[in-house]
């Protein structure tokens, strides 16, 4: 009896502990299950985009579409009026820009991918997600930290060889109970932060929680960053393949 005692209690004590290490997720599966929680396969938003200077400050309206199969995407400004009409297009890792006032499209070389997106803290790169946080990079689980009062992962990713990414380094900090992204920092290949976006404002939004604001600053500029809001969003709805497309792209 005495025996069969102490088996329930070595059951109750330690066969918990087992189960719980049995389910830790690595690097790779902490920062798939955040990529899968705040894009979807696809995407169809409304975001307003706040600039702030030391000088100035304005305020743009716009609108994007985004597919993860075949790494595609479609944006295009609505306001304020000076603006509206610039559009862009990325399909499979190029990049181009309509400018209305010259009824004309470039293409944007991969070296300008890190270049100011209209005069923001975001580069072309972040607009339209040219890189893939979860292709392009290897993962290491650091650990855990406390972020903006968030019980969070800390993931490391580091380029792969092969990888054509604009970045020597990603901190990437994830909250522990739904791994939704809190914060991003950005080194360069000397390891140099360059800038960092923290996730704020999460909202129940379409079909799932999301970050529904996402600032942008730059490390050293004092007074000065970029704030993007989603003001709608719908995940995971059928796009006409027209709208990743350069005719899109031109249309008067």
């Amino acid at each position: 009896m005495k025996k069969k005692f102490i088996s329930i209690i070595f059951s109750v004590l330690f066969i918990p502990c087992f189960v719980t290490a049995s389910i830790a997720y690595t690097g790779m599966e902490i920062i798939k299950k955040s990529e899968e929680s705040v894009r979807g396969d696809t995407q169809i938003a409304l975001y307003r985009m706040t600039i702030k200077t030391r000088r100035w400050e304005r305020t743009m309206t716009l609108r994007s579409w985004d597919s993860r199969a075949g790494k595609k995407g479609f944006s295009q400004i609505l306001s304020p009026e000076k603006d509206a009409g610039n559009r862009f297009l990325m399909i499979n890792k190029t990049m181009w820009h309509y400018v209305p006032k010259l009824q004309k499209e470039y293409k944007i070389s991969p070296s300008m991918m890190l270049q100011s997106w209209m005069g923001s803290d975001f580069s072309n790169d972040d607009i339209v997600k040219e890189s893939s946080i979860v292709d392009d990079y290897t993962h290491k689980l650091e650990g855990k930290e406390v972020v903006n009062g968030e019980d969070c992962y800390k993931v490391i990713l580091t380029p792969r060889p092969e990888a054509p990414v604009v970045w020597g380094k990603i901190v990437y900090y994830a909250r522990v109970n739904d791994y939704l992204p809190v914060k991003e920092e950005y080194y360069n290949e000397r390891g140099n932060l360059k800038k960092f976006m923290t996730f704020s404002d999460f909202k129940f939004m379409h079909d799932r929680t999301i970050p529904t604001k996402f600032k942008m600053e730059t490390a050293g500029k004092k007074d000065s960053f970029t704030i993007l809001e989603i003001q709608a969003i719908k995940f995971n709805v059928p796009i006409a393949e027209g709208i990743f497309s350069i005719q899109n792209l031109q249309r008067r």
